[in-house]
């Protein structure tokens, strides 16, 4: 199967080969419960938008344009959009069944105040995948980034984060398709937070040579400051 997009926080090892670009697209609607929830509706592709093949086979280059956003968050509507990221992934080597490579991300803090982390951010992510049998796979990303958000003062702080995660995918008779389980740690989910836990599944389909769809659920059940949060999304992946 070929894999274009994964909406999903372990990026994966594979990059897009020399001449080739994918652009992905996407929607998703996340619901937060107790004190100050509501929905926020992100129009776009919050991992990457655009990835383009270079000289190298190994080596692609990534971006994430900024999305549009709103959220209804403590009862006030707010729309705008998202930071821009710029990224680089790298295979470094493989054989019949294993692949492992790197990545590296840094995020310009360019969105509205509703949405932006404040400062700038960069991870470094190590990927990994390996194949089981015919029809399941496994993979995951050790993270570690110097991230952002907007803390309890309404001021822009930094924190450090590490990000451990693991994906189990399965391929389904028929037509290419495939379903992911996915489980992520954070070991701070915001400046002067604790850790939380992440989940999150869904179902990929190819539709031809240059088109996949994709669906997915996800949800955090650590409740911070009372709150927690579940989401639905979907996206269109397009490869040439």
């Amino acid at each position: 199967m070929s894999i274009v997009n994964r909406p999903t926080i372990s990026t994966g090892v594979c990059t897009v080969q020399t001449g080739h670009f994918v652009v992905e697209n996407g929607y998703s609607n996340t619901v937060t419960t107790g004190p100050g929830g509501g929905n926020t509706v992100l129009a776009g592709q919050n991992d990457v938008g655009i990835r383009f093949g270079t000289f190298d086979p190994h080596l692609d280059l990534e971006f994430t344009p900024p999305n549009y956003a709103r959220s209804s968050l403590g009862g006030t509507m707010a729309t705008g959009s998202t930071d821009m990221t710029f990224g680089a992934k790298y295979e470094l080597g493989y054989t019949d069944k294993a692949s492992w490579g790197v990545a590296g991300f840094a995020t310009v803090p360019s969105g509205t105040s509703a949405f932006t982390g404040g400062n700038a951010q960069f991870t470094g992510d190590f990927n990994w995948g390996y194949t089981l049998n015919s029809t399941f796979g496994v993979n995951g990303t050790l993270a570690a980034g110097a991230l952002s958000g907007i803390n309890t003062a309404g001021q822009p702080q930094s924190y450090f984060a590490f990000i451990p995660s693991i994906e189990l995918t399965a391929t389904l008779p028929g037509a290419p398709n495939e379903l992911f389980g996915e489980y992520a740690y954070y070991s701070a989910a915001g400046p002067n937070l604790g850790s939380k836990n992440f989940f999150d599944f869904g179902y990929l389909r190819d539709i031809g040579p240059h088109v996949q769809l994709d669906v997915e659920y996800g949800f955090s059940p650590t409740a911070l400051g009372g709150q927690q949060y579940h989401y639905v999304g979907a996206g269109v992946s397009f490869m040439n």
